[in-house]
């Protein structure tokens, strides 16, 4: 009677340990002789400009979030290193702030469209640039771009009026970027924490957690009676700070 024997667990390991080797080995030679460009499918050029779009649409919003909603900030306050736009502000003795952007989703939407636009643009150009050395016939009119901040995302349409041709044609109109973000939420809240400070001069922050028991909404408060309030999603950890002074105390009396 013969007795059936099964690969042992260590060979099984040095099978797939010399397989994994060879594996390697073949792709050095290819990467040696070709390039990792001939191995890898080069991008397409509406791939290349999406990815431009979604990577400067992430770099100003990371910018906005921590800044108050602004890139240039021009009335703010120094906190850990960020210049935070103050969104409700005065420095009337025992006086509610006055909303600096009554329309935050509005000026965040149009801070945002300033920031990329010539970034975006500029994209564009080094596509065209590329293709165009590569034999290329390209025809491209003025990218429009247009954001708008919803729940859960931003979106960016571009309106390209690109023509790309060469043995054929191909047009493309227009393309559409998501970024996900929490910032629609963030605005939210902000807006309704300027109304109530231009109100009664504060805010409770504990309501707003309620209402929002996914986003964090921290006080901190300064000592020129400035507070800072920061926005925390608790799943992401996405962030969103803003500045507000109102009601400040007489010089020498501290709050």
């Amino acid at each position: 009677m013969i007795e059936k024997r099964g690969i042992s667990h260590k060979a099984q390991v040095s099978v797939f340990i010399i397989l994994a080797i060879l594996i390697i080995l073949i792709i050095v030679v290819l990467v040696g002789r070709t390039g990792l460009k001939t191995i890898f499918v080069a991008k397409t050029p509406v791939q290349q400009i999406e990815n431009c779009v979604e990577d400067n649409i992430n770099e100003g919003l990371e910018l906005l979030k921590l800044q108050g909603g602004s890139i240039n900030s021009s009335n703010y306050y120094l906190y850990k290193g960020n210049k935070v736009e103050y969104v409700c502000y005065t420095e009337e003795i025992l006086q509610e702030c006055v909303m600096q952007k009554p329309l935050l989703r509005n000026s965040i939407t149009q801070e945002l469209k300033t920031y990329s636009k010539q970034r975006i643009d500029n994209c564009f150009k080094s596509v065209k640039s590329n293709l165009e050395k590569k034999g290329y016939d390209v025809k491209m009119g003025k990218p429009e771009i247009s954001i708008e901040i919803i729940p859960d995302n931003v979106i960016t349409e571009v309106d390209l009026d690109l023509s790309i041709s060469k043995e054929g044609t191909e047009n493309y109109k227009k393309i559409k970027v998501g970024t996900k973000s929490k910032l629609y939420n963030f605005v939210m809240i902000a807006s309704s924490i300027m109304a109530w400070e231009t109100k009664w001069g504060d805010s409770q922050t504990m309501n707003y957690m309620l209402h929002y028991p996914s986003i964090k909404v921290e006080k901190k408060k300064q000592g020129d009676e400035t507070k800072i309030y920061i926005l925390t999603d608790r799943d992401t950890q996405e962030k969103f700070m803003f500045a507000v002074k109102s009601m400040p105390l007489p010089i020498g009396i501290v709050g």
